[in-house]
């Protein structure tokens, strides 16, 4: 059982690295686009905030029912 464990915690952990790293691609590309929006830090701010709430509890959802799925 604690091999499953630790093969789990593993899992996520490459998932966590992995939303981060896309996270900062993201950013990049957002904070490129904001230039040619003209948007102000706090247009910026609540508007990919926003959206990146979003996407996160997307992911945080499929990580989870994988989870479910791996305990059945």
């Amino acid at each position: 059982m604690e091999v499953n464990e630790n093969k789990r915690n593993a899992y996520l952990a490459f998932r966590y690295v992995e939303i981060i790293c896309i996270g900062i691609f993201v950013f990049g590309f957002l904070w490129n686009g904001t230039e040619m929006l003209q948007l102000t830090f706090p247009q910026f701010m609540m508007l990919y905030g926003g959206i990146g709430a979003i996407i996160s509890e997307a992911i945080a959802r499929i990580i989870l029912k994988q989870i479910k799925k791996k305990i059945k």
